[in-house]
């Protein structure tokens, strides 16, 4: 018979023709779920209806994987896609691309719903929040290509404190915007920078989904480098923003947190010049006046003539003890001679016993003494000897130091002793130089 075909035959032909047909593909059709099946496979299997019909669903795993919300039985949703026929079997359904809950209260009530969740799960928490570094060489930037945001960025990156910009271009509203986001990210950390900006310039509460979306945040708690968030919206603050490990009302305020004032860091670093400055010229005087302290008490001519009296005084002593012992000698000696017209023989020679006894026993005694006392005289001289070559002035021009006299021979301790033209003699290990001045600065 003309005109007959197979039933494959057929439902090819319904399937192309529903394929073409106008206003039933990127559609949206809403409607309550029904019945609501998750596959093995990931794929999720639902059925939406209204008050008089009920239609079949297929939501792949990688679309159902993009969902912000959870979906459940009753709960009302916008599901955005197109017609779908399988041939094998003749079934027809609606291929879901994207779904969301229809309604401020339902998109509200899924909102809090992922905010319990993740609050609980410590994504929130300031513990896990990473300081931003100082001075960061690459900021990357995830945000539009076109948009003013990473325009904003780079003038204030700029004008504080310039780094390397690295933007991931993402889309940052409408269908697939959170899965273009978590690319950057991914992108920024794999490539190495020191901090992430993600942002976009504010926008409506739908225009903003994205970055209540769960991969969102979940990609910026995992990221390596810090992440500032700026989405523009400070009256209500988005999941991105409250998981960030910092938050900016605007781009601009993003690009300040994450940079340094370049004019502040200058003042820093003048001030800790200054103060190094006042250091070394304070160690420089105290090293000056102890070196002037030393020549004017230690000259080698005095120390010479204090040593020259303290030896005359130990041999002018020396010669007192030695007169004394004389003197007691010839005492006892002349004492000896008138007892001996006195005395008879054996009583003498008991007596010269004796007393030959007690003058040696005072000579002994006297030596000891006198020997005791040059002892500690000439340790005392040693100590003194060695204290001098020590503060000697001639020791200290050998480690590199030198010191300048004046025409009369005087140590110059101060600027303010010279003028210019005075004729000065440099002093140094193995000799010295004649010098004229010729300017004379003061510091301070």
């Amino acid at each position: 018979m003309s005109g007959e075909i197979t039933v494959s035959q057929f439902n090819e032909r319904v399937k192309q023709a529903l394929g073409f047909a106008p206003g039933l593909s990127d559609i949206t059709v809403v409607g309550e779920i029904s019945e609501y099946k998750v596959a093995s496979s990931g794929h999720v299997y639902l059925t939406l209806k209204d008050d008089s019909a009920a239609l079949s669903c297929t939501l792949f795993r990688s679309a159902a994987s993009r969902l912000t919300f959870k979906p459940a039985v009753g709960m009302v949703v916008a599901a955005f896609g197109g017609v779908s026929f399988y041939s094998p079997r003749g079934s027809l359904s609606f291929n879901i691309l994207g779904m969301a809950p229809y309604g401020k209260g339902e998109l509200q009530k899924a909102l809090e719903e992922l905010t319990a969740k993740l609050l609980k799960e410590g994504l929130f928490d300031a513990e896990r929040k990473r300081p931003v570094p100082r001075y960061p060489k690459v900021i990357g930037v995830v945000t539009s290509r076109t948009g003013a945001v990473i325009k904003d960025i780079i003038d204030t990156a700029s004008r504080r404190f310039p780094a390397d910009i690295l933007l991931a271009p993402a889309q940052v509203q409408g269908e697939g915007a959170d899965a273009s986001i978590v690319r950057g990210i991914e992108l920024l950390n794999k490539v190495g920078v020191d901090v992430i900006i993600v942002g976009r310039g504010g926008g409506s509460a739908d225009d903003l989904s994205a970055f209540n979306s769960e991969m969102v945040v979940r990609a910026v708690c995992a990221s390596k480098a810090p992440v500032i968030s700026a989405v523009g919206h400070a009256t209500d603050k988005s999941l991105t923003d409250r998981a960030a490990d910092r938050y900016a009302e605007t781009p601009t305020m993003a690009a300040t947190i994450a940079t340094q004032e370049k004019e502040g860091e200058e003042r820093n670093i003048e001030s800790l010049e200054m103060r190094m400055v006042r250091a070394l010229r304070g160690v420089t005087e105290r090293m000056r006046s102890r070196f002037a302290l030393y020549d004017s008490r230690l000259r080698p001519e005095a120390a010479l003539a204090d040593i020259q009296n303290r030896r005359s005084e130990v041999e002018s002593r020396w010669t007192m003890v030695r007169s004394r012992v004389e003197r007691g000698v010839s005492d006892a000696h002349a004492s000896f001679a008138r007892a001996d017209g006195r005395l008879d023989p054996r009583r003498a020679y008991d007596t010269i016993l004796r007393l030959e006894g007690t003058l040696d026993g005072l000579s002994e005694r006297s030596v000891s003494s006198v020997s005791r006392l040059m002892e500690r005289r000439t340790a005392s001289l040693n100590a003194l000897s060695e204290r001098l070559r020590s503060d000697n002035p001639a020791n200290v021009l050998g480690r590199g130091y030198s010191y300048i006299a004046d025409g009369s021979g005087r140590a110059v301790t101060s600027a303010a002793m010279l003028s210019p033209g005075d004729r000065v003699t440099v002093r140094m290990r193995d000799g010295s130089a004649a010098a004229e001045i010729k300017e004379v600065r003061t510091d301070g």
